[in-house]
């Protein structure tokens, strides 16, 4: 509103400008009194303007004053006095929230974040009554059950260690908490999912929400505000849903049960490691092959079927559904490789290394080298045994080693596991060709048999020692039992020529120590016991050099002080 001299003012010029209006009766009166009217007529304006501008201020200074005053919170009406201090309430949780003698339902939480704020700080108290320091600044939890947890990327330098697990890095703990408080593990249940809880650690608590499920052993469940290592991801203080690793992520309930369910760490292994090609279609593709797991099936691009009839819906039920495979009994894996459906019986092995370990393949030989491809440890028996400590490897097969330049330990797995796979995959193509091989020896075998039995039914009608029919069916049978029929080339039943010549990955010779046994197959001669081998050595001979000549196996050009010579895993 305006006061009365601003209106007074107004309307003196308002009147003075009618008057004017009423003495310009001509065009030459009208230019004379032209700069005048613009002047009065532009005042006029600004005036107006200012008048709006104040308005307006003032109706934004009324509107401000007003949210000043004090607003009551949602408050619970009945009753009044204080249940937390009262000696005769009981209070419980049920479905969630927290339930009294005296109040049918207390929600902590309310309808709205702003309206009600939590205090988390006895959270963070009942933290600290409910966890132990092993040491080096590193914590554990107490659960209800008596059991110490907690997490570490490498084993902690504490004597109290019960039990670690290196690829996961959860550890088991032998101490006393001093005080009565411990947790209680829960699943991720729908309080957990829509309402607020909190992250709680040495350092105190803080609200958030929870985002993700775990996916995976080291693809952890996702918080909205950061955790502590060891921390929990707690609603009231003793239940919680997981132990924090720090960032935002922690590891849920199922993955803690299934460590606190073995006596040693164990992890089940079919000799290939996957990637996700498609994560909507849960599509899941062998991106490396160990050609040191024993009878090795797999090729880099085969996609995962099922294992055991169980088609895995992603990341997590494929990583667990193998991590639970029994040790040494068959898996059935369905894969597709190419356009062919292939049903695989694989032996189950043991992991050696992955996740937070290495996982270069050699882990199973306790064989180590350095980013430059020096030996660090070898060891005592088995393939690697031929190496010692300081060796410097030039080139595996015909890949020159030197020619890499290696950042970290990870570049340097990665490409040791490349190599491994392409060997890998040449041992495979080697078995399928072998194998057709052999099925059309025996149909080749089958229909010279066929013949054998003709001639001998048509020799019983004469004299057998004489008859021309058996002697051309012995001579056909020391055609079958000769070695000159295994040749390089053999012709296939429709009259095609069948090549079975092995290409060469390898570019150098394989030298051999004298009057030793040449391994077979890479993957036999580790799986297999020597004493239980009936082949005789001129035939395990050949078949190694078959193999050789194909690409399946390994050899090491080393240089030891100077001197540079060929080692060949045997």
């Amino acid at each position: 509103m305006c006061d009365n001299k601003n209106t007074k003012y107004i309307g003196n010029i308002y009147k003075f400008y009618l008057q004017e209006k009423q003495n310009i009766y001509s065009k030459e009166i009208c230019i004379k009194y032209k700069s005048i009217c613009f002047k009065i007529f532009l005042a006029l304006i600004l005036l107006f303007g200012f008048i709006n501008n104040q308005l307006h201020a003032n109706a934004l200074d009324q509107e401000f004053n007003g949210l000043s005053s004090k607003k009551t919170p949602s408050q619970i009406k009945e009753p009044e006095e204080s249940i937390v201090n009262s000696k005769d309430v009981e209070v419980r949780e049920k479905d969630g929230a927290l339930q009294s003698s005296e109040l049918e339902v207390i929600d902590l939480y309310g309808k709205s974040k702003i309206e009600e704020k939590i205090d988390y700080s006895h959270c963070a108290s009942y933290y600290k009554q409910a966890s132990i320091n092993i040491g080096n600044g590193i914590y554990a939890i107490k659960l209800k059950d008596g059991s110490i947890i907690g997490y570490n990327p490498t084993r902690p330098k504490s004597n109290n260690i019960i039990k670690y697990d290196p690829f996961v890095g959860l550890f088991l703990a032998k101490g006393r908490v001093d005080s009565k408080y411990a947790y209680e593990l829960s699943n991720i249940d729908e309080y957990a999912t829509s309402r607020e809880l909190a992250s709680a650690g040495i350092s105190g608590a803080k609200p958030g929400r929870f985002q993700t499920h775990q996916n995976g052993f080291l693809k952890y469940a996702k918080f909205s505000v950061a955790t502590q290592k060891n921390g929990v991801i707690s609603n009231i203080c003793y239940k919680i849903y997981g132990l924090s690793v720090g960032g935002n992520g922690f590891i849920e309930k199922s993955y803690i049960d299934r460590f606190l369910s073995q006596d040693k760490p164990y992890y089940g292994d079919i000799g290939a490691r996957f990637e996700v090609i498609d994560e909507d279609n849960a599509t899941f593709m062998v991106q490396f092959s160990d050609p040191f797991f024993p009878n090795n099936p797999f090729k880099r691009g085969d996609i995962i079927i099922s294992i055991n009839d169980i088609a895995p819906k992603d990341w997590a039920e494929l990583e667990l559904l193998i991590a639970n495979l029994p040790f040494d009994e068959l898996a059935q894996v369905k894969i597709r490789r190419g356009d062919e459906i292939k049903n695989l019986n694989v032996k189950v092995g043991r992991r050696y290394g992955g996740m937070l370990l290495a996982d270069s393949f050699l882990e199973r030989f306790d064989f180590v080298i350095s980013n430059d491809f020096v030996v660090q440890k070898a060891p005592k028996s088995g393939p690697f045994s031929k190496l010692k400590r300081g060796d410097k490897i030039l080139f595996i097969n015909d890949i020159d080693m030197r020619y890499f330049k290696i950042k970290n330990t990870r570049e340097k797995n990665d490409l040791l596991r490349e190599l491994f796979t392409k060997i890998q995959a040449n041992q495979v193509d080697f078995i399928e060709q072998k194998n057709a091989n052999k099925q059309k020896q025996e149909i080749l075998s089958n229909a010279s048999k066929d013949i054998i039995e003709q001639f001998q039914s048509k020799g019983d009608l004469q004299d057998k020692k004489n008859s021309f029919y058996r002697k051309l069916s012995e001579n056909i049978q020391d055609f079958e039992n000769s070695e000159d029929r295994i040749t390089a080339k053999t012709e296939s039943y429709d009259n095609k020529n069948y090549d079975i010549n092995m290409h060469s990955f390898s570019g150098d010779g394989v030298l051999r120590e004298k009057g030793t046994f040449s391994m077979h197959t890479i993957y036999d001669i580790y799986g297999s016991n020597k004493n239980d081998n009936k082949k005789q050595k001129r035939e395990r001979i050949k078949e190694y050099e078959e193999l050789v000549e194909y690409g399946g196996v390994m050899t090491f050009l080393i240089d030891r002080q100077g001197f540079q010579f060929r080692v060949s895993l045997e």
